[in-house]
């Protein structure tokens, strides 16, 4: 596995790889010795990573735009669906690297995904915050859809509690694909504020207005994330049995394209078209604060 790249102040310590184009770490530095806001998951060693074009899944991995179907490869293992679109899969190169900021680049020559586009990624430390932005710029020809997010991986440090302002949820099926919109059941109630062990979902909140809160009580810390207008969707990861959750800022719903093929406005699917060589740009912060 290739050593990360590290960017780091006086504050904090950020890890991050040119496979995927992860963060593969975050810590800040305490008196008390490192705590980590993001933890590193699985074997590409992932504490967060970029959703670029789309987030989350493609129904079999087809989908129809302009008049053109389009087959993506299934890029998951034996999932039924293509997930998480292809820049977390991809090799990254290196634009710029300082002290407290990278930047990586990634060219996609329109395989994995039927359309030419370049991504630049930003990963900048600013005191303990760090700032996570995202360009996409169409290289196509022609329109191409798109979508975008980011993956972040929290360790649950104990009892934590996830809190955002959300009303609505995704109903799922069996292989996560959206059913229905609904008001959200108690248990999935984050207004109030949810303990993470007993949520237990793998679910998409819309609307989403920006912000999201998680405490952790046990530590006395906890971390704000708010991201840019676009990523106004909110999924929730927290599965059963395992140390972490995540919390994933988005810009459409599940299986978008698709949706948006069958006639739903934009607004409802979140979509955005991208006219050939214009460019798409989003953003996510995670300010940390300990007592």
């Amino acid at each position: 596995m290739n050593k990360p790249l590290l960017i780091s102040n006086e504050q904090a310590t950020v890890g991050v790889t040119l496979k995927g184009g992860c963060i593969t770490s975050y810590t800040l530095v305490t008196a008390d010795g490192d705590f980590d806001i993001l933890k590193s998951f699985g074997q590409r060693n992932k504490a967060s990573f970029p959703l670029i074009p789309y987030s989350n899944r493609i129904k079999n991995g087809r989908f129809v735009f302009e008049g053109t179907e389009y087959q993506l490869p299934l890029n998951f293992g034996d999932h039924p669906h293509s997930i998480h679109g292809v820049g977390w899969q991809e090799e990254w190169s290196v634009l710029n690297h300082e002290e407290g900021c990278i930047t990586l680049e990634l060219i996609h020559d329109g395989t994995q995904w039927p359309f030419p586009f370049k991504a630049i990624q930003t990963v900048k430390l600013s005191g303990a915050d760090l700032y996570n932005e995202i360009q996409l710029t169409n290289l196509a020809k022609t329109s191409m859809p798109a979508g975008l997010g980011m993956h972040p991986y929290f360790p649950r440090h104990g009892k934590a509690v996830l809190s955002a302002e959300v009303s609505k949820v995704w109903k799922t099926d069996d292989t996560c694909l959206p059913i229905e919109k609904v008001s959200c059941p108690s248990h999935w109630n984050l207004t109030a504020g949810a303990i993470v062990d007993e949520l237990y979902c793998d679910n998409q909140f819309d609307p989403w207005p920006g912000t999201a809160y998680i405490n952790w009580p046990d530590k006395k810390a906890s971390v704000t994330l708010t991201s840019s207008e676009d990523l106004n969707r909110l999924v929730v990861y927290a599965p059963k049995d395992e140390d972490f959750f995540c919390v994933e800022p988005t810009s459409h719903i599940t299986d978008a394209f698709n949706h948006a093929s069958q006639g739903k406005p934009q607004q409802e699917t979140g979509i955005r078209i991208l006219e050939s060589n214009e460019t798409w740009t989003v953003w996510m912060r995670l300010s940390p604060h300990l007592a």
